[in-house]
């Protein structure tokens, strides 16, 4: 009986680590370039999914040849989502990006799941304010 009510109590720890965990994370990992902060907010439940917009007026920070001899630039872009919520978030690309351009960024917390190239009148016209592009 001893074993079981330890056993227990371990299980509730945990539990309520995985909890506390999951509702703390996303404030810490937010606007973290980590490739921990990404994989922390891909497994968390309570990180949901959304859309923000980008300019690609910024310049890459780094660049390296990928595995297969590919060029890839990483790239760290202000992003905005429809509410006007400001996030930084780095991503790869497998080319530079082109200058005075938007990007449709589908993102969980820190890690971008994809993202695309769109016309101007496609972003919200609140976006484009705090981008300051008009």
């Amino acid at each position: 009986m001893k074993i079981l009510s330890k056993l227990i109590a371990v299980v509730a720890g945990l539990a309520v680590l995985g909890v506390v965990g999951a509702v703390i994370l996303p404030g810490v990992t937010k606007n973290k370039h980590s490739e921990w902060a990404m994989a922390a907010d891909n497994v968390n439940p309570l990180v949901k999914t959304e859309t923000v917009y980008a300019s690609t007026n910024a310049k890459p920070v780094r660049h390296y040849i990928g595995g297969g001899g590919e060029d890839e630039y990483v790239y760290q872009l202000l992003t905005y989502n429809d509410q006007g919520k400001a996030r930084t978030l780095t991503f790869d690309a497998q080319w530079r990006l082109k200058p005075n351009k938007f990007l449709k960024i589908t993102t969980k917390g820190q890690n971008v799941e994809n993202w695309e190239k769109v016309d101007r009148a496609a972003v919200p016209s609140g976006v484009r304010q705090n981008l300051m592009v008009d």
